[in-house]
């Protein structure tokens, strides 16, 4: 019997969940529908994404994954015609703003990936949607489809999701980092040479399912930004999911996954290199300190600075001083000192992060010794870490 196309959704967008778009799971916003999703952008701006797969049909078995082939369970999938519609009524009633589109494999990664565009196709030409599109692509697929799909879309991605083919076993037999996964993101690093995607390329990497350390994971990350030239990495704390083989393995710590995301801005958007990221001696990142602030008190001869006096690149090592507060501090300084504490309070957002690592005119304003903020009110600020 057809199931309702509504079903087909609630089913087809729950299963997306596992793809990441945007915020770290410790913030994740719960929506009433499961397939709309929020996106957070580097400057903080939100939309709100139709998250959702093609179909969740899978001839893949891997272990981790609640579309494997031996998983039992309903079995569904969209026509592009019936997806394209069915996001086209959410879009027109302003209640997403953008799609990303998923898919499991059936059959063969080219068919998949076809109809998969045939979705986006009717969106572009036949509806005349010019909104965002972030564009999954599965692994093996042919170059004239990646190129395609990058004609067709704001980003492209496609899921490594192991930091290399030691860790990608224990979680996969049927995919392969060196013969499929590497090879498939060449060809998007070649498309997005020739196509520029205005979005980039990114890609996902599942944390704790593999039992991998996060320096192995940071250096890895090091090594895709460098070589492929990606707009950023996603990181999906493995959640076990019943009726798979690691159902009982231990779900990842979301506090885990954040110090992550943390490390990576360092990583991109700070200056920092990968052995400049504070490990303990297991290889994993502090949960009780965030990176940037561990390696703060790993080099007191660094600090403190003068506000006044510090560079964009010394700012950036400040804890609690963003990129965006950093550009304020230069900008303001370039029309006048900066006099007070109260000055500086309009400029940097965080200040009691900053004052252990400060001076202001020369003037030492610290809180008491080894002063940490408690979890709770460490918020996920892009820009400010």
């Amino acid at each position: 019997m057809a199931l309702d196309t509504e079903i087909k959704l609630k089913i087809l967008g729950q299963q997306a969940t596992y793809d990441s778009c945007g915020l770290p799971k410790k913030f994740e916003r719960k929506w009433k529908d499961d397939f709309i999703y929020q996106a957070v952008g580097e400057g903080g701006f939100c939309v709100n994404l139709f998250k959702v797969l093609q179909t969740n049909i899978c001839k893949n078995n891997c272990l981790y994954c609640a579309n494997r082939k031996d998983r039992d369970f309903i079995r569904v999938s969209f026509t592009p015609q019936e997806l394209a519609k069915i996001f086209l009524n959410y879009y027109r009633k302003g209640k997403v703003q953008g799609l990303f589109l998923s898919s499991a494999i059936d059959k063969e990664p080219n068919i998949t990936q076809e109809k998969m565009l045939e979705t986006v196709k009717i969106l572009r030409k036949i509806y005349a949607y010019r909104g965002y599109i972030h564009f999954k692509i599965l692994p093996g697929v042919d170059k004239s489809l990646i190129l395609e799909a990058a004609k067709l879309s704001d980003r492209i991605s496609l899921n490594l999701e192991a930091c290399g083919e030691k860790y990608l076993k224990k979680i996969s037999l049927d995919k392969d980092m060196p013969k499929i996964l590497i090879p498939t993101l060449e060809k998007m690093w070649e498309v997005n040479r020739i196509y520029p995607l205005r979005a980039g390329i990114t890609t996902q990497l599942i944390v704790g399912a593999g039992d991998e350390t996060d320096r192995e994971i940071v250096f890895f990350a090091d090594e895709i930004y460098k070589k492929y030239k990606i707009k950023r990495i996603y990181y999906s704390g493995f959640i076990p999911i019943s009726h798979t083989p690691l159902e009982n393995h231990p779900e990842c710590p979301h506090l885990r996954e954040y110090r992550l995301y943390q490390a990576d801005f360092l990583l991109r958007k700070y200056g920092f290199k990968k052995e400049e990221i504070i490990f303990d001696e297991k290889g994993n990142l502090l949960l009780d300190l965030d990176p940037k602030l561990a390696w703060a008190k790993k080099h007191p001869e660094r600090f403190p600075v003068e506000i006044n006096k510090a560079s964009l690149e010394e700012l950036l090592r400040v804890p609690g001083i963003g990129r965006i507060s950093a550009e304020r501090i230069i900008n303001f300084r370039k029309i006048k000192k900066i006099s007070c504490l109260e000055d500086l309070k309009k400029l940097v957002p965080s200040l009691r992060r900053v004052q252990n690592f400060i001076t202001l005119n020369g003037k030492y304003f610290p809180l008491r010794e080894n002063y940490d903020f408690p979890k709770e009110r460490q918020l996920f600020l892009w820009e400010e870490l």
